[in-house]
């Protein structure tokens, strides 16, 4: 269950960065370069593939380490371990009250761990064959365009060139060993140069080891709609930045030949293939549209705006860190990280006494934040009517508050056909016999 709450956060903050980054774009488009908007929107990438985790454990060691030289007790982080609610229901002080709801709507469930086993192989096997589809095409298309090709003489040591009948555009594919593979087409030979400059970058840059992070990214989250398009506003952004970095220091009429070149190959390709593996010079109509306005305005970035834009940045992940750290508190997740960190905890007995234990052991005055709930005997009886139906060891505190109230008969009703039950007591979980229960 834990791992698909982690997803979920995961799967919500990375949507969250990149809807901001996509309502900010009008404004960054025109101060920032393409190579910071190819780079930013790896942020949402980053968090996608565990960087959540990792913002959530560094911001609580942040705010532990800060609060130990500070305050010697950090009230903020109490755990509240009440008996007579069951083990599933334990709650983190100071978490928001709708979790206790989304707990008591789970156990409604007919069988909890069926669901969670189904939603598991679902997820799994999305993964499986999101990545089996996009191998198979890739090993597909690599065959068919590397088929009947042959090498070319480009005077470059770094990496193989091959020119194919098959292909429709430049592009660079392989991942460990990647070529470059043109076009049985007629180029000039400063236009081939251009291009042959704009697939050395994608190799330089290692690219496409970022589009296999961001394939990985786009198969673990499968399920969210929101990542296809942060897979595609990657891929753009990557042809963007390659193509401001190949004119950066060309003049107009370089340029010009530069966006010939690019509509070219539009007119020579039938359609875009984006594959695993491969970074291609095509692109659609409206992306090519972008691509020449960006050829002609695109100019040396100023020392002032790199600051700027290496501020937003940061700003960025650190918003996306803040956003998972309240994610995972609201989800009831950060008690995990709380017991790891030696935080306080909180002990309440079934007579009502309470114990509190600092980082290191020690007993320690500290009053609870709230007073814990007192249920009706019809809540009662309901819970352990849920618990016995899923299973779950019945919390000995519920069997408690009925003998209390003198709900004996309530008890047996409870318990008939039942010979023996599961109870969850101080010492763990125990089995008893139901008539000595009752009469005890």
């Amino acid at each position: 269950m834990e791992l698909l709450l982690s997803l979920s956060i995961a799967s919500f903050v990375g949507s969250m960065i990149w809807i901001v980054q996509s309502s900010m774009r009008p404004i960054t488009q025109k101060v920032f370069s393409q190579a910071w908007h190819y780079y930013t929107a790896l942020i949402p990438v980053f968090f996608l593939l565990g960087g959540t985790e990792i913002m959530i454990r560094m911001i609580q060691f942040i705010h532990s380490f800060l609060t130990s030289k500070s305050v010697m007790i950090p009230s903020q982080s109490i755990i509240e371990q009440i008996e007579h609610i069951s083990l599933i229901e334990h709650t983190v002080a100071g978490n928001p009250p709708f979790m206790q709801t989304l707990v008591d709507s789970l156990l409604q469930f007919a069988n909890i761990h069926d669901l969670f086993v189904i939603t598991l192989a679902t997820w799994i096997a999305g993964i499986i064959v999101f990545l089996a589809v996009n191998a198979n095409n890739y090993w597909v298309f690599k065959r068919s365009i590397l088929q009947n090709s042959r090498a070319a003489n480009m005077d470059i040591k770094s990496v193989k060139v091959f020119i194919s009948p098959n292909a429709i555009t430049p592009m660079v594919i392989g991942f460990l060993k990647p070529v470059i593979v043109m076009p049985d087409t007629c180029l000039g030979k400063q236009e081939t140069a251009m291009i042959l400059s704009h697939e050395l970058i994608h190799i330089n840059r290692r690219d496409l080891l970022v589009k296999f992070f961001v394939l990985l990214a786009n198969a673990i989250h499968w399920f969210n709609p929101m990542v296809y398009f942060i897979s595609k506003q990657t891929n753009i952004y990557c042809e963007l930045s390659c193509d401001e970095k190949v004119v950066q220091e060309m003049d107009s009429e370089s340029r010009r030949l530069y966006g010939e070149t690019l509509l070219s190959m539009l007119e020579y390709g039938v359609m875009r293939r984006n594959l695993m593996g491969i970074s291609s010079l095509y692109h659609s109509k409206e992306d090519m549209k972008r691509r020449l306005g960006n050829l002609m305005s695109a100019k040396k970035t100023k020392k002032s705006i790199v600051m700027l834009s290496l501020v937003a940045s940061i700003v960025l992940v650190g918003s996306g860190g803040i956003a998972a750290n309240y994610a995972s508190a609201a989800a009831g997740t950060s008690s995990k990280y709380l017991r790891e960190g030696g935080s306080n905890v909180t002990v309440v007995s079934s007579d009502g006494t309470t114990i509190s234990y600092d980082k290191e052991g020690n007993i320690i005055p500290v009053a609870l934040r709230h007073e814990p709930r007192v249920f009706t005997k019809e809540e009662i009886v309901e819970r352990i009517k849920l618990h016995i139906k899923k299973g779950i060891p019945v919390p000995e505190g519920y069997i408690t508050q009925l003998k209390k109230q003198g709900e004996k008969d309530e008890l047996a009703a409870l318990f008939d056909g039942i010979n023996q039950i599961d109870l969850f007591t101080e010492d763990g979980v125990s089995t008893f016999n139901v008539a000595d229960l009752i009469k005890s």
